[in-house]
């Protein structure tokens, strides 16, 4: 897992937003699950599957997946971060959803075997006319910067209209649900902070939105959760906000965001001066360095240029400490003392 991922999936651990993901993306924003519903599951998925006598496992980690009260059923709900498109995703998630069910018809198998109360058809499967496994759902939250252009659908990956249409029927789809956060447009049936993270992120690459949705929304923004932060950051590269995280982080762990950016801006501000005084500083030592190497003694120099000798010595006692230096590291050295 990438940093990014790892700072999602540190994210989603926390049942409410779990809900408030399901319930905003699959429900539309209304209130079906709460974070009670949102049971744990292990991340681990391991499908086993016969191939000509010999056993091929399929073993991978989701990157979160939980088991999810509905109603009086049940549903496994994983999720799959993407930062790039993934052109063969549909196989890829279909392979991950078939060892979901094959892991639960291996407990239940299992099962039967411990209490030993399978009757005759039934010692071929394992399995009973009355047995039942969770249904599978897969959300794949692309964060990518580029749309997401790859297939939704197996048939899209499928040498599918060349086929006769008598065999088209015969054949089964497999579609595949993508929630691409920068064109998700109904961030406001989030009810958590699921709101103001899909929010920044869609206005990341822009510092005026950035600035404005932050602020439009302050409330939020003055005291956000770390896990929250830090997907903001690593989602949107914003190695300026990182570098701020514990300066504007209180006792309890929640960032002011405000501040935050407020600080990054300054922090801008002041670089650009200092980039500006090392420059100029730079133009000097160039100035001296030229009548220095014209055997110019220091006080000519200081008299000519119109500089204080003591600066001129300083300048002169940098060059010939660090005869490889450039103009502006002696600058720079200038300035910071």
């Amino acid at each position: 897992m990438g940093q990014k991922d790892i700072s999602l999936a540190r994210y989603f651990e926390d049942e409410s937003r779990y809900a408030d993901l399901i319930n905003g993306f699959i429900f539309g924003g209304k209130q079906v699950v709460s974070g009670n519903d949102i049971q744990d599951l292990d991340s681990r998925v391991t499908g086993l599957m016969s191939k000509i006598k010999k056993g091929f496992k399929v073993q991978k980690y989701r990157d979160s997946v939980r088991k999810v009260v509905l109603g009086l059923g049940f549903a496994i709900i994983g999720l799959e971060n993407q930062d790039r498109v993934h052109y063969a995703m549909p196989i890829r998630i279909m392979l991950e959803d078939a060892a979901g069910y094959d892991k639960q018809m291996r407990q239940i198998q299992k099962h039967h075997r411990n209490k030993r109360d399978l009757q005759k058809e039934e010692f071929l499967s394992g399995f009973t006319i009355h047995d039942k496994v969770y249904p599978v759902i897969t959300i794949c939250i692309y964060y990518g910067d580029k749309p997401y252009n790859g297939a939704t659908e197996l048939y899209q990956i499928m040498e599918y209209e060349t086929l006769p249409d008598k065999l088209k029927p015969f054949l089964n789809n497999y579609k595949i649900h993508v929630l691409e956060i920068k064109r998700f447009h109904d961030i406001d049936c989030f009810q958590t902070d699921l709101r103001e993270v899909f929010g920044f992120i869609q206005r990341s690459g822009s510092p005026d939105e950035e600035r404005k949705f932050t602020f439009e929304n302050r409330e939020k923004f003055q005291e956000l959760d770390e896990d929250a932060f830090d997907v903001i950051t690593t989602v949107t590269n914003s190695k300026e906000l990182e570098l701020l995280k514990n300066e504007y982080q209180d006792e309890r762990g929640k960032i002011n965001m405000c501040e935050a950016i407020l600080g990054m801006i300054e922090a801008g501000r002041v670089e650009g001066r200092t980039e500006g005084e090392v420059k100029g500083e730079a133009k000097i030592v160039a100035m001296i360095r030229r009548k220095y190497d014209k055997k110019k003694n220091l006080l000519i120099i200081s008299d000519e240029l119109e500089l204080d000798y003591s600066y001129v010595k300083e300048v002169i006692d940098l060059i010939n400490t660090y005869p490889d230096w450039t103009d502006l590291q002696i600058g720079e050295t200038l300035i910071k003392q």
